[in-house]
């Protein structure tokens, strides 16, 4: 059973968890960052991609602020940036919360008061603050007698996935805990979007994160501890996923989208990545009784609302052996193009079970 302490951690809603953040250099009064701490930017963004190696790191409070600036040569000029990029961490015991309006303002005031950005009124700069590369974080708060389940849905995930098998990654190890990914976030695009799910709890006690962890309030130490906490992410890599889902990419604009909205896209990206791509069967001879039976039930199936996916998920369930599932699903394919399935109540007992945390994380 989870033990939740006090709403410490808001589970179950997306936050930013981060950003590079870019306004134009013009903005400011003045911009003293050292001209070796320059980019070269692309429409994309991909050239920023190893942009730490290179850029100004910043101590603040409990972890590192990094900017720089960049540029960008259009045949009408140049246009000049400046990046501010940080995780969610700087945010410290609100680190659950992700990245708001006034955490933004904060650092550029202690950039001010660094004297690498010099400007008369802070609201101004935030106000043309726009972003690449943003991070969604969802968190859900689970217990270790969940974890099984989770593995087992996880290995489900791995079977349902539409891209190269190469472009799917599992990990359940001590350096990376628990998890599951698609793709990466440097070169992410609305095809093959980058998504995560992984065990925030083991994360957080890593050598890599323990200063930070033992930095956090011994209330919220206690609710990681306590919990398994199961955590989505995805990225909104360019202009071109923030165009694509009808939303700005300015800040500002960014921080008034409503949960709905970031709801919607996490679905949209598990089903780029997910939803099932059915290829033409080359066998298109007559239905035998027992295929026309599973027409019937495939209709029966999206008339009762189900989607695709789940009616998918059904045949790989039936499969227990590597031949089997390739069977599986040659016969889904032929089934899905003449319009089906079959279940008994074992079967329907382990699909219910993948179900439930299908809807948890918005797969379905």
């Amino acid at each position: 059973m989870t033990k939740i302490q006090n709403n410490l951690i808001p589970y179950n809603k997306y936050f930013i968890d981060s950003g590079k953040f870019f306004i134009d250099a013009d903005k400011f009064t003045e911009v003293k960052i050292p001209e070796h701490f320059t980019l070269i930017d692309s429409d994309t963004g991909e050239a920023l991609d190893d942009f730490k190696k290179s850029i100004l790191q910043i101590t603040y409070l409990s972890h590192k602020i990094y900017i720089g600036t960049v540029k960008r040569t259009l045949k009408q000029g140049t246009i000049d940036k400046v990046l501010i990029y940080f995780p969610a961490k700087i945010a410290g015991s609100e680190y659950f919360h992700g990245i708001r309006k006034h955490h933004i303002i904060e650092v550029l005031e202690f950039l001010k008061q660094k004297g690498y950005l010099l400007y008369e009124n802070v609201n101004d700069i935030y106000k043309n603050i726009f972003v690449k590369d943003l991070d969604l974080k969802k968190d859900y708060c689970l217990s270790e007698s969940d974890r099984a389940e989770i593995r087992d849905h996880q290995k489900k995930s791995r079977e349902n996935f539409n891209g190269i098998p190469e472009y799917f990654h599992l990990f359940d190890n001590k350096k990376q805990g628990l998890g599951i990914c698609t793709y990466t976030r440097e070169r992410a695009t609305i095809a093959k979007p980058f998504i995560k799910f992984y065990d925030k709890s083991y994360e957080l006690k890593t050598r890599k994160n323990d200063e930070f962890f033992k930095s956090l309030p011994v209330e919220l130490q206690t609710e990681v501890n306590d919990n398994f906490i199961y955590r989505f992410e995805y990225t909104l890599k360019d202009k071109t996923f923030f165009n694509k889902f009808g939303i700005s990419n300015r800040l500002e604009e960014v921080n008034e989208v409503l949960q709905e909205k970031w709801s919607e896209i996490g679905r949209k990206l598990l089903e780029m990545n997910f939803q099932p791509k059915v290829r033409k069967p080359k066998d298109m001879s007559k239905l035998g009784i027992k295929e026309s039976v599973l027409c019937l039930c495939f209709l029966d199936d999206i008339q009762r609302g189900l989607s695709v996916y789940q009616i998918k998920q059904k045949y790989l369930v039936c499969a227990k052996t590597k031949m089997q599932k390739s069977r599986a699903r040659v016969l889904f394919d032929k089934i899905y193009y003449n319009t089906g399935i079959e279940h008994n109540e074992e079967i329907q007992e382990e699909y219910f079970k993948l179900e439930k945390w299908d809807k948890l994380f918005g797969f379905i």
